[in-house]
């Protein structure tokens, strides 16, 4: 069975988030804030702590794939735009990474805030 290439960058950026994610966890006080909204500028304006922070969006990711990976087979019709679906599914995806690289910027911030 061929794996669909918007599935294999859909894991690989699952893989990445949780070893990221894993990784910080480890390292950060369970009672620090992280933020995990920002504004428009780029200011966090909400904060959780690291155990929701490092994996809120992890796991939206884990459900977005299964969603896109597993709507052909429910709905065969969602496929017969193939590359807008296959557009939407990266554009989601990508989102929700770049989403995850702000609040893993965050806890690096704030991991070298309790180191100094």
């Amino acid at each position: 069975m061929r794996m669909p290439i918007p599935l294999f960058i859909s894991l690989g950026m699952l893989i990445t988030m949780t070893f990221l994610s894993l990784g910080l966890w480890a390292a950060i006080p369970a009672d620090t804030m992280l933020p995990i909204h920002f504004d428009f500028s780029g200011n966090p304006d909400n904060f959780a702590r690291p155990a929701i922070a490092l994996f809120l969006l992890p796991g939206a990711m884990l459900f977005a794939t299964c969603v896109f990976a597993v709507s052909p087979y429910i709905n065969p019709k969602a496929l017969d735009r193939q590359g807008f679906y296959t557009a939407v599914w990266l554009f989601v995806i990508l989102a929700l990474a770049v989403g995850h690289g702000f609040i893993i910027r965050g806890a690096l911030f704030a991991l070298q805030a309790l180191q100094s």
